[in-house]
């Protein structure tokens, strides 16, 4: 998500989640007050289906923020919020699909109209494009009846109690004990944006375990694939083998040897493909494609292809123990 915010304040529950997630005036207004509190915004996260300007069809997410506040997103080109009451700014995703400034969105079931004035950076969250409005448009549109109110008649006040979450920033100092117990007083649950306020967008952990299943089943194949490589590599160097060990060689200079090839083949091939996975990556930022260098990350990567390959290695390459020294001499030719 891209919030500038520490912690992110749901109604109480044991596993807070966005969709579900509802606070009231009182909540945001009494975490405003509260010593170490630098902010306190209310928010609002919608989905929803929707229809751009030639009937096309639209996924997005819509999200309420107070114009002018922390929460609002800096443009790119075209208004900020604040300069009608149905505007909103649109993230570089959905201008790439044809919406422009100038452009109407209706959404549906509710057929509430939005008027593009404004794109921002690519925002985005679940893969699904956001779509910044002013809180009370997106208290209408959420809590409002389907369609909108008839012809005449205003919303109730009390659509404009509401939000999803309360977007906080809070100073370095306050500790755990002091948001615990102002989440007891206003029965809310705060997280750490970075830490744990991830965990309540829907599907963020089922993709993140999807994710390390991948990159634990790479690994165990990069280590068959280069046992399976070693393996061959003996097997055909068994001859030589046989007449350096005939030579008085030993086990352990031969393990230390072919080890240590198989080392300088793994670090070559790593160096290239961490160097090619760099340059793409560099492509995909230049094109404002999401991608993020993390060198801790890299480097636990780069590790732990290095000791897999090793083992898979040493597996296959502990075959040369095995080997009989009569063989360089012709016995089995």
């Amino acid at each position: 998500m891209q919030l500038p915010v520490s912690h992110i304040a749901f109604e109480y529950d044991d596993e807070p989640n966005y969709r579900a997630s509802l606070v009231d005036r009182s909540m945001w207004e009494g975490w405003a007050t509260r010593p170490g509190v630098t902010a306190a915004e209310p928010f609002g996260h919608t989905i929803f289906n929707a229809r751009g300007a030639d009937d096309e069809p639209l996924e997005l997410a819509l999200w309420g923020v107070r114009p002018g506040r922390f929460t609002e997103p800096a443009v790119t080109s075209g208004e900020q919020l604040g300069g009608s009451a149905d505007g909103v700014i649109i993230s570089r995703i959905l201008a790439e699909k044809g919406v422009q400034i100038g452009d109407r969105i209706t959404l549906d079931r509710v057929l509430t109209e939005l008027q593009v004035i404004g794109i921002t950076e690519e925002a985005n969250i679940g893969h699904i494009p956001i779509v910044y409005a002013p809180l009370p448009k997106w208290q209408e549109a959420t809590y409002g009846p389907p369609g909108g109110m008839p012809p005449g008649e205003k919303f109730p006040e009390v659509v404009y109690d509401y939000a999803s979450v309360i977007a906080l920033q809070l100073d370095e100092g306050l500790d755990t004990a002091a948001i615990r117990e102002v989440d007891e007083e206003l029965g809310t649950t705060t997280l750490p944006k970075v830490e744990d306020a991830y965990e309540a967008s829907t599907g963020y952990i089922d993709e993140v375990r999807s994710v390390s299943l991948i990159q634990y089943a790479l690994i165990t194949i990069a280590t068959v694939v280069i046992g399976a490589f070693f393996a061959i590599w003996t097997i055909q160097r068994t001859a030589e083998i046989g007449l350096v060990k005939a030579l008085g060689a030993s086990n352990a200079y031969l393990l230390r040897d072919s080890l240590g090839q198989a080392f300088l083949l793994l670090a070559a091939g790593t160096v290239v493909g961490l160097g090619g996975g760099l340059w793409v990556g560099q492509l995909f930022m230049k094109a404002g494609r999401p991608f993020m260098y993390v060198p801790e990350t890299v480097a636990g990567a780069v590790i732990s292809l290095l000791i897999a390959g090793l083992v898979g290695g040493a597996l296959s390459i502990r075959r040369i123990t095995a080997v009989d020294p009569i063989i360089a001499l012709g016995r089995d030719r």
